[in-house]
Parts: structure tokens; C-alpha cells; sequence
């Protein structure tokens, strides 16, 4: 019998942000999620304007006034400083956050990095927003302070990203990561399990090519429906049967165990607040969903990477 593999730093059967954060800083360190007034190319004077499907109006962020972000990240990191915590990272999360010229994203990420207490960035932004010339900006940036960029592969099946209206290939994606990665810019893969018409097996599959990627850190959540989002509608239609609180506990677990050991797990459920969340109601409690998961890790006797195999060299 394999003997269960417990992180040592947190107790848990995978490696979770706050854990490498303490870590890295040697202490507490809170990220921060901000809206700094972005846009995103689906949305905008593109042929597939209106969104990814699963998005909602405010661009899966924070929801505040963007005039006010610099406001915001200074009071909340002076909390953090005042109860003890090492400092935060500035989360530039609404939206694609590269989705602007260069010397405006240099003037963004810079103003954020000048608040006492701001010790790094993260940036979530889409794979099609990320060029040259800014992955180079994000490579100085990254060599001058800790910073990590967060892209929303979702599935590897084209035909789903189509039919959600991510506007582009699954390509891009391994793309964008293999130029990040070329930088030594951490990379952070979201997935989403559950999508419309999408069996465990094609789960798997991304899970699989996620893997492969290997990426410094990776996100999970079940699909969920939010207010104003496209998927709203198919929801009240009918036309999305969304996963039970076991069945996404179980695909999570395999999920956990297919990472490699070192991937820095950010997340393995989402979370919207009560008013904005339509369903499913288990992902109000996100506790609850991450204890399921670590329960039924416990009795796989399972944990972090042990299914995960090494392909490369």
C-alpha cells in the first residue's frame, strides 16, 4: 500500500499558494484582487464580440471602482502590514490585464509596486493579449520583483472553446506558455471541469495536457453560473447540467493527483459571492468543497503527483 504523501508545510496532500508565499517571504503574505479598469479583446471591436461564455460582466474580478484601485490596494496592504503579515501581492485581476500598450501596462504594474508593502504582481490576462513586446516588459519586471501571470487555458478541446466563445485556439495558449516559460515568468494555468458537452475522459484530458505544460501554478473550479453571464440563459434553458458537489470533489482529487509535485496549487474550487452566483449553491462554501476533496484524497491514500508522470528528458 502507498503510504499518503502529507505537504509538510501545510498539513495537506498538495502544495497550496499560501504555503509557498510563507515560504518564499518568510511570513504571511495576502493577495489582493483589483480592478484597474481593463478591457479584453473578446469584448471589444473583435468578430466574437461578448465575452467568453462563462464570464460575467465585470470580467470574473473584483467588481470596484477602477479609478479608485490605487486607493484600494494602499488600504488594504496597510491592514495587512498592521495585523502582522509580511505584505501583499498586487492581483490585477479583472478582465485581460496586458491588454493595453506597453508603456501603459509599465505605468500600471510600476504605480502598484511603489505602494509600501506591495511585494509583487500577479497578472491575470488571456493568452492572445500576451506579444512580444510585453512578455519582455513582464520578463524585467519579473527579475525586479515577484511576479507570476495568470492565463485561462480552461480546456485543450477546441470544439468546447468554440462553443463558448473563447475566441481562439487552445495552440495559443501552449504558445503563450512556452514564450513565458522561455522568460522564466511563472505561469499560472486556470481550468474550468464541467463545460458544456464535455465528459470526465476530456477532463482528463486537459488535466493531462496541463500537466505536460508544466506550469509553475494551476487553478481549478467547477463551472458555475454567474449573473449576466451568456451561460445564464442555457442554464434556465435547460441546456447546462452542472456537476454535483461529489462528482467535482472526485474529478478535483484526480486533478490534484495528476499536477506535478512542485506545480503550486492556487485553487481547486471557485467562489462567487451569494446574489452573484446562480448555481451550483455547494460553491458558496468553499470550505466545504476543499475539505470533500481532501477527504477523498485521504481515501485514495492519495496526493499531489502521484499519478503524474514525467515526459521530458
Amino acid at each position: 500500500m502507498i503510504e499518503l504523501k502529507v505537504n509538510e508545510k501545510n498539513g495537506l496532500p498538495y502544495y497550496n499558494l499560501s504555503s509557498f508565499l510563507k515560504e518564499h517571504f518568510g511570513g504571511k503574505v495576502r493577495k489582493i484582487s483589483i480592478d484597474a479598469g481593463f478591457s479584453c479583446p473578446n469584448r471589444k471591436g473583435k468578430e466574437r464580440e461578448g465575452g467568453c461564455f462563462w464570464c460575467d460582466p465585470k470580467g470574473s474580478g473584483s467588481g470596484n471602482d477602477p479609478k479608485l484601485w490605487r486607493q484600494k490596494l494602499e488600504e488594504e496592504t496597510k491592514r495587512l502590514l498592521q495585523k502582522g503579515f509580511k505584505g501583499s501581492i498586487a492581483y490585477f485581476q479583472s478582465f485581460s490585464n496586458t491588454y493595453r500598450e506597453v508603456k501603459e501596462l509599465n505605468e500600471f504594474y510600476r504605480a502598484a509596486l511603489e505602494i509600501n508593502g506591495v511585494l509583487g504582481l500577479a497578472i491575470g490576462t488571456r493568452a492572445d493579449c500576451l506579444n512580444d513586446e510585453n512578455i519582455e516588459l513582464l520578463s524585467h519586471l519579473s527579475k525586479e520583483k515577484f511576479l507570476w501571470v495568470e492565463i485561462g487555458m480552461q480546456t485543450k478541446n477546441d470544439k468546447t472553446l468554440e462553443l463558448c466563445n473563447r475566441g481562439y485556439s487552445h495552440s495559443i495558449t501552449v504558445e503563450a506558455v512556452y514564450k513565458l516559460k522561455g522568460k522564466n515568468i511563472k505561469t499560472v494555468l486556470h481550468l474550468i471541469a464541467g463545460l458544456p458537452g464535455e465528459t470526465e475522459e476530456i477532463i482528463f484530458e486537459s488535466f493531462e495536457e496541463c500537466s505536460k505544460l508544466m506550469p509553475w501554478g494551476v487553478k481549478l473550479h467547477p463551472l458555475h453560473i454567474v449573473k449576466g453571464s451568456f451561460f445564464e440563459k442555457w442554464f434556465y434553458d435547460g441546456k447546462i447540467k452542472l456537476l454535483e458537489l461529489n462528482q467535482y470533489a472526485n474529478i478535483a482529487a484526480t486533478f490534484i493527483e495528476m499536477m506535478p509535485p512542485e506545480t503550486v496549487i492556487h485553487r481547486i474550487t471557485g467562489e462567487r459571492e451569494e446574489g452573484i452566483l446562480i448555481a451550483p449553491k455547494w460553491c458558496l462554501d468553499k470550505n466545504n468543497v476543499r475539505n470533500e476533496i481532501v477527504k477523498i484524497l485521504k481515501e485514495r491514500n492519495s496526493f499531489q503527483g502521484k499519478l503524474f508522470k514525467q515526459r521530458y528528458g
